[in-house]
């Protein structure tokens, strides 16, 4: 993926010239308490587009921004437009980490989780989320439009525009408006080889033909045809957000009256077009005829593969920004280690398919130990590694951990409860690098393994990264109480040591992303330092 700038965001990357149709220029949408702070950033790199002024976003362009269908529409934030462009041809999933790079680029990572990328031909023609399009060269096959109406639709609404006018060419009905087709919201991301439709997409189709006093038709293949076609994948599928807890009798077996989604199962996808895989309970054990069967994705993020089954496994592309961070931490260097990197283990609580576990293998981390429950996170993960070129070995519960043979494996992965991490790591501790640091990365709280986590760290001291949904006028006084519960829990386990007092502080906060209004996805970096 090529971006359009300056030098500073890397030397492979060259100016095109303004005028340039071909390519589309990259704004943000920013709080507007961030604005000046943004637009000084930009204008002190000579990134500004001085063209475009500095206005309130859109409702379509904050709907193409923000993540999942609880996040408030806001009348204060801001689209500021910059000197950067990109090819619409080049518009793909491994566009996130352009995000981390610009914001790099101008030290304005922190406001990571505030801001959000979208591209656009003009000042008011949008296209959406930078890393939730992929989008395609205008061609011939599209019915001809003004510039006006064709550079104001993203690529998924050009394409049931397209198929809504080969529609009324078969039957004696005028054409749809092209108005109504651009009253809803399409935004839509592409994992290939599956395109993702918006959870709302069945029924704004259904109010454009309502709007004409028609039905939708039962039989949509021509539209999963031209879907399939014209973004270049072979299976679509309508989106949802994970849900909480869930009400299905299999559930409510495995788990008791809650109905807790432990394994994060992606009960609300939808398929409409291609084979998914078997209907299988989330809490069925897969065989390896289950596995073949199952229809897998693959996404690149940070150079960084990953691999899973949309079926039964989720997939958070929101995250992007602290497995960047992970790559960057200081304290994954040999000046704040006390040793390199390859000679210490880091432990990852809640790998699902090697998230934030894959950072650590990637930084050269020794060993990376992860607990995971869902069997088909850790194919995925095993999938994932073998695609990064890992050496990945997978302990199911109940085996023993001596049973790993090979001792070249980059990645350690336990199909179990994380309960159980203090008694493995205290029977490979002769065999494995000392854990120094530990992720727990569990929403809306991944209080549960905190004592485990203290539990694993090496007596030399370490960091505890940990994962909550936090109110935002509430994060300094959750910090504190994070502090003093790390507090006791390190006085509990090694308050015993006559060496005198441990050290507990919270080094850092990173706000990830938006969770609900008002409340952030936050990462506390939790230093724990033994005596003297």
């Amino acid at each position: 993926m090529q971006i359009d700038g300056t030098e500073s965001l890397g030397s492979h990357r060259t100016r095109r010239p303004a005028n340039d149709l071909s390519r589309s220029r990259i704004a943000l949408v920013v709080p507007k308490t961030l604005v000046k702070k943004i637009k000084d950033a930009l204008e002190a790199h000579g990134n500004l587009d001085k063209s475009v002024k500095i206005r309130p976003a859109r409702i379509e362009e904050q709907k193409g921004c923000l993540e999942g269908t609880s996040v408030e529409l806001r009348p204060d934030f801001f689209l500021i437009s910059t000197n950067f462009s990109a090819g619409i041809n080049e518009v793909d999933t491994i566009t996130l980490p352009v995000k981390w790079d610009l914001l790099q680029a101008h030290g304005l990572t922190k406001y990571a989780a505030e801001i959000s990328l979208i591209i656009f031909k003009h000042a008011n023609d949008t296209y959406g989320f930078l890393g939730s399009e992929k989008g395609y060269k205008d061609v011939d096959r599209f019915p001809k439009a003004s510039v006006g109406e064709t550079s104001s639709m993203n690529p998924l609404a050009r394409t049931i525009d397209h198929w809504l006018h080969q529609l009324s060419h078969e039957g004696p009905e005028r054409p749809f408006a092209r108005d109504i087709v651009l009253s809803h919201s399409w935004t839509y991301i592409v994992y290939p080889p599956l395109l993702l439709l918006p959870p709302n997409a069945m029924s704004s189709l259904s109010s454009i033909f309502a709007s004409k006093d028609q039905s939708l038709p039962t039989d949509l293949s021509s539209l999963w045809r031209i879907l399939t076609r014209e973004f270049k994948v072979s299976h679509v599928a309508l989106n949802a957000p994970i849900p909480p807890s869930t009400s299905t009798k299999y559930l409510l077996q495995a788990e008791g009256e809650s109905g807790v989604n432990i394994l994060r199962s992606p009960t609300g996808l939808v398929p409409l077009n291609g084979d998914f895989g078997p209907v299988l309970s989330p809490y069925h054990v897969p065989s390896t005829v289950d596995f073949a069967s199952g229809f897998w994705c693959t996404a690149q993020q940070n150079g960084i593969f990953q691999t899973w089954a949309p079926r039964y496994t989720m997939f958070s592309r929101g995250n992007i920004s602290e497995k960047a961070r992970i790559l960057n931490l200081e304290t994954l260097t040999e000046k704040q280690l006390g040793s390199r990197p390859e000679e210490t283990s880091a432990v990852d609580f809640y790998a699902g398919i090697g998230y934030f576990a894959f950072s650590y293998a990637k930084v050269g981390v020794g060993r990376v130990l992860c607990w995971e429950i869902n069997p088909w996170s850790v194919e995925g993960l095993r999938r994932g590694a073998k695609r990064n070129r890992w050496v990945v070995e997978v302990i199911k519960g109940g085996q023993a951990s001596n049973q790993i043979v090979n001792e070249e494996g980059h990645l350690i992965v336990f199909q179990e409860s994380n309960e159980h991490a203090a008694m493995r790591i205290a029977e490979m501790k002769d065999s494995i690098p000392p854990v120094r640091h530990i992720n727990c990365g569990l929403l809306p709280s991944s209080k549960d393994s905190w004592e485990v986590a203290v539990q694993v760290l090496d007596r030399t001291g370490g960091w505890i990264h940990v994962h909550e949904n936090i109110a935002k006028k509430d994060i300094e006084g959750r910090s504190e109480e994070v502090v003093g519960i790390f507090n006791r829990l390190v006085m509990n386990h090694c308050g015993h040591e006559p060496e005198g007092q441990w050290k507990v502080e919270c080094e850092h906060v990173e706000q990830v992303k938006s969770y609900a209004p008002g409340v952030m996805h936050y990462v506390l970096d939790i230093s724990i330092s033994p005596p003297g």
